[in-house]
């Protein structure tokens, strides 16, 4: 730009008399306005290493070329942060002293005139998204409201600007379910393969943008069954860390009402019978809500139920109603585990062995028990946890129930009828037995079930538990082979190395792992840190398990017209797979742990504990129930 010389300046001061505020000075049609630069926007507020685009506009049309710089430093540094030739600002990764720079745009008129904008820029927050509820299930053809929750610096708020896909897809399809915008997911009319879909939020503008959930979709006799580490968690000792942990959900309520309260993260056990639910769990419907069991005298009816590894439950005898996925079962006595006001007899109630005390969600690693096995008590019982046998007076070691009359608790007869026991007895359908199905997983384990990969775009699904067999169209037994057990509810007897086993076995999925034989039979390694096996290199374990439907006799392993089944097992040390496990630190499922069973070869027995279900179907059948296939099973069966 040009200005007056200085002699015309000089003249102009003399015409002025200097008295410059009162002079004007007239513009000629050469005179050029000196340009002025805009710089928008004026201000901003951004995170250490945040971004911002500024974008300046010169109004004269004498110089629109223009550079950036920071605090004077021409393009910045990794100090005050840096500006590109295009303007934008690129924070540093930590907050500059002070908290405040100033971004300029120069023009490249001969006065250098500039805009300039002030940036202030505050420490980084994390901002994490999540979606509730979580690991949830629905039958087909309903509906699930879905929410997803902002979190930053502590404080939460619901994501509306959040966008919903299920399985990867945006918006869902008509085979998986549909979600709309607000999160509210309509399930397809028919079961997808699999049945487990990821519900995945997603809000780009977050520090973590994607979260996902999963839902599992059922039929109206079919519950989900998860795999994880239980309520306690990974400690991170495997000690004390649950493996294999099976479990489901199921809701109480008050008889006849529709007070009722969803527990999760309840134990799905074969080994046991009868429901058992922590005193801790009870919250929305506690315990003092539920009706309670009496004897004939009036007095409060407990239960001491001691498990083969020692443990024990102590507790009142409630009744409630019990809800699990689309199935009712009304007025079942349960055991509430953790009673305050009755002190635990000591002296009769652990006559087994001495062991935990399974009244917190630490010891028990669950909130409750789920007994559907076979009775062990026999005694002409279908249901119930005890039946004849107690309901006589007959006192045995492990006799569990107690009256408790002016608050000292003593062993007493309790009526069938007020035995704890299986809700799958009660319902109205689909009471005849149960079926499990989860899927195969790698030999090196993997992590709870379900779960989806990084994008969520695939997932292992969580398994099934469906109420019924050979009442559906979803629990035929098909090709599976049945077997009736004796009447302890075991398989009469198993045949190891040649060797058979009258101790027998049953099939427990309260079991983290395959019980077989004890570490001298086996020939292999107890662990030194844990309760589990660990051999040198992968060790087959080859069983034959033999059913109790005809006499034994000569010619065939388990004798003439015996059911009979090998099966090959295997055992991997628990040592790798807890902790140097390469392909899965921090695993929860496995199917080949092992661990022993008994001390002796004549004590030796042979249960089959979680890692046998894991791809392949388990039927487990009530004790005089109709059988499918017309076999005669008067104590039960399983099939497999």
């Amino acid at each position: 730009m040009r200005f007056p010389s200085l002699a015309a300046r000089a003249s102009l001061l003399l015409a002025c008399g200097l008295v410059l505020a009162s002079c004007t000075v007239q513009r000629t049609g050469n005179d050029i306005a000196l340009p002025v630069v805009n710089v928008s926007p004026v201000s901003a507020s951004i995170q250490a290493g945040g971004s911002v685009q500024f974008t300046a506009t010169v109004t004269t049309s004498f110089s629109t070329t223009i550079s950036w710089d920071v605090n004077d430093i021409q393009g910045g540094n990794s100090t005050v942060g840096t500006v590109s030739s295009t303007g934008l600002y690129t924070a540093p990764a930590t907050v500059p002293v002070p908290a405040t720079v100033t971004v300029k745009a120069i023009s490249s008129a001969e006065t250098y005139p500039y805009g300039a904008a002030i940036v202030t820029i505050t420490a980084p927050t994390t901002a994490t998204l999540s979606v509730a509820p979580a690991n949830s299930f629905t039958p087909v053809a309903t509906t699930v409201q879905f929410t997803a929750t902002e979190t930053e610096n502590g404080a939460t708020a619901t994501d509306n600007s959040a966008t919903w896909s299920v399985n990867g897809v945006a918006g869902g399809n008509s085979t998986v379910g549909t979600i709309s915008s607000s999160g509210l997911y309509t399930a397809p009319t028919a079961l997808p393969n699999p049945t487990t879909v990821a519900i995945i939020a997603t809000d780009l503008t977050l520090t973590s943008p994607t979260a996902a959930t999963t839902l599992t979709l059922t039929n109206s006799n079919t519950a989900p069954l998860f795999v994880n580490f239980g309520p306690n968690g990974n400690t991170g000792t495997a000690s004390t860390t649950r493996y294999n942990g099976l479990f489901t959900t199921i809701t109480i309520c008050l008889q006849g009402t529709i007070q009722c309260q969803a527990i999760p993260n309840v134990l799905v056990d074969t080994g046991s019978v009868g429901l058992r639910l922590l005193n801790s769990a009870l919250t929305t419907v506690p315990a003092t809500a539920l009706e309670t069991v009496l004897d004939s005298a009036g007095s409060q009816v407990e239960e001491c139920v001691q498990f083969s590894d020692g443990s024990y439950a102590w507790g009142p005898v409630l009744v409630a109603d019990v809800e699990i996925a689309g199935e009712t079962a009304s007025t079942v006595p349960l055991q509430v585990i953790g009673d305050t006001t009755y002190t635990v007899p000591s002296g009769d109630c652990m006559t087994l062995t001495e062991g935990a005390n399974l009244d917190t969600v630490q010891t028990l690693g669950a909130n409750g028990i789920l007994g559907i096995g076979i009775s062990t008590f026999g005694g002409g019982t279908t249901v119930q946890d005890c039946g004849l046998n107690c309901a006589g007076g007959q006192i045995f070691p492990g006799y569990p129930y107690y009256a408790c009359p002016n608050y000292r608790c003593m062993q007493a007869p309790v009526p069938i009828t007020q035995q704890v026991s299986n809700p799958v007895g009660f319902f109205p359908k689909d009471n005849n037995g149960v079926e499990f199905v989860l899927p195969a997983i790698s030999s090196s384990g993997a992590p709870s079930l379900p779960y989806t990969n990084s994008t969520g775009t695939s997932l292992i699904p969580a398994g099934s538990l469906i109420f019924g067999v050979g009442t559906e169209s979803n629990n035929s037994l098909g090709s599976a082979t049945l077997f009736p057990l004796d009447t302890n509810g075991h398989f009469p007897n198993v045949i190891f190395n040649g060797t058979s086993y009258a101790s027998g076995g049953y099939v427990a999925s309260r079991l983290s792992a395959f019980q077989v034989s004890d570490a001298a039979t086996l020939g292999i390694e107890d662990c030194t840190d844990n309760t589990f096996y660990c051999p040198a290199a992968t060790t087959p374990v080859s069983l034959t398990v033999c059913a109790a439907n005809a006499a034994p006799s000569t010619g065939a392993p388990c004798g003439a017209n015996v059911a009979a089944e090998n099966l090959s097992l295997s055992i991997e040390s628990a040592d790798m797979l807890f902790e140097n496990n390469p392909t899965c630190p921090a695993c929860s499922a496995f199917n080949d742990l092992g661990q022993a069973s008994g001390t002796n070869s004549a004590n030796d027995f042979f249960d089959l504990g979680l890692p046998f279900f894991f791809g392949r179907p388990v039927f487990v059948g009530i004790a005089g129930t109709t059988v499918p296939n017309k076999a005669s099973a008067p104590n039960g069966y399983f099939a497999f």
